[in-house]
């Protein structure tokens, strides 16, 4: 427990023993004794004192499970960590109770993951660069033979080459992000000129002829990973073109609601008219077909709108129609609401 001050006012002996508090150190300033110590992020970055969960708790926020790294004598213990405020019945805060959880076995764990990962996928990419450049030097041969129908095979290995490539990425990223290592580079992004640029940029992996875009009136600006953003449109737009009839054309719609930018990607059924009203909508993310087969793309794709501080969802039926939303905050993740301020 915290009192308002940020002293030490209790702690059980787990908890000292997690944080390497003295008996004197009850009744202390919890800013000295951190000071005391190194204090790392879960993505491994330096963490300021200031930014340590009780502290934020005492400023009236709410912190659940996250992973404090602490360095000391010369080693890393890494706590899950939850704070909340102690609120008295007038609104004043009257302290901070900080819970501690010990995770530094499943940390380690989840680092030997990833490094087997990142192991694995680099292996696996040697062969695989090889069998693409290959495949290409041969649908050159083929082509200059006028060979159209072998050709045509060449392709196809080109295409699976380049689709397990792009499976090993999000992989590679799926381990990124759930171990909290993805930084998101955010910078004021106009949503009006970037997703049709977007769309440009992979016309040649994606059959952009197949989207419709709509966008509202007007500039519209948010904070966020421009690359990070793209990987997502891209693949609910692949996940749209893949689950709807062939030929059929996907709608990309984005709009202005309570205070973020909504993104839809609709897909329609073979069985769908232009004018029906929608279905009720579903929180279940295995509604647009029957085997809910989406790869890692979707996974990846909801974790990385979460990132950004958003959400993803889906609505609609296998038979009739589905939609795929998510929305992000003006401000984005660091709230920082990137609308220029009306004059007054």
């Amino acid at each position: 427990m915290l009192a308002a001050d940020g002293v030490v006012a209790s702690a059980n002996q787990k908890a000292r023993s997690m944080l390497g508090l003295a008996d004197g150190d009850v009744g202390q300033s919890v800013r000295n004794v951190l000071a005391r110590t190194l204090l790392a992020g879960a993505d491994g970055v330096r963490l300021q004192v200031e930014s340590w969960p009780g502290l934020r708790a005492l400023r009236g926020e709410t912190v659940r499970n996250l992973d404090v790294g602490i360095h000391r004598d010369g080693r890393a213990i890494w706590l899950s960590t939850s704070a909340v405020p102690v609120v008295l019945a007038g609104g004043a805060c009257a302290g901070a109770a900080v819970t501690l959880s010990d995770v530094t076995l499943l940390r380690t764990l989840e680092q030997h993951h990833e490094q087997m990962i990142r192991l694995v996928s680099h292996d696996i990419r040697n062969p695989l660069t090889s069998v693409h450049l290959n495949a290409q030097l041969l649908q050159k041969a083929l082509a200059e033979r006028g060979l159209e129908r072998e050709q045509r095979f060449a392709s196809v290995v080109i295409a699976a080459a380049r689709r397990l490539d792009a499976m090993i990425e999000e992989l590679v990223d799926s381990s990124r992000v759930r171990s909290g290592q993805l930084r998101l580079e955010l910078r004021p992004v106009a949503i009006d000129r970037l997703v049709p640029e977007i769309l440009a940029r992979n016309a040649s992996a994606l059959d952009t002829s197949r989207v419709r875009l709509v966008l509202p009136e007007g500039p519209v600006l948010i904070t966020a990973d421009i690359a990070r953003l793209e990987r997502v449109l891209i693949s609910l737009l692949v996940i749209g073109l893949q689950n709807c009839a062939a030929g059929a054309e996907v709608a990309l719609r984005v709009a202005l609601a309570d205070d973020e930018v909504r993104f839809a990607v609709v897909v329609p059924g073979r069985t769908h008219a232009a004018d029906e009203s929608p279905s009720p909508p579903s929180s279940q993310l295995g509604q647009l077909r029957a085997d809910g087969g989406y790869g890692m793309g979707l996974f990846i794709a909801r974790m990385l709108v979460e990132r950004h501080g958003g959400r993803l969802w889906v609505e609609g039926t296998p038979d009739r129609w589905a939609a795929l939303h998510f929305a992000l905050p003006f401000g984005g993740p660091e709230g920082q609401d990137p609308r220029p301020t009306p004059a007054a």
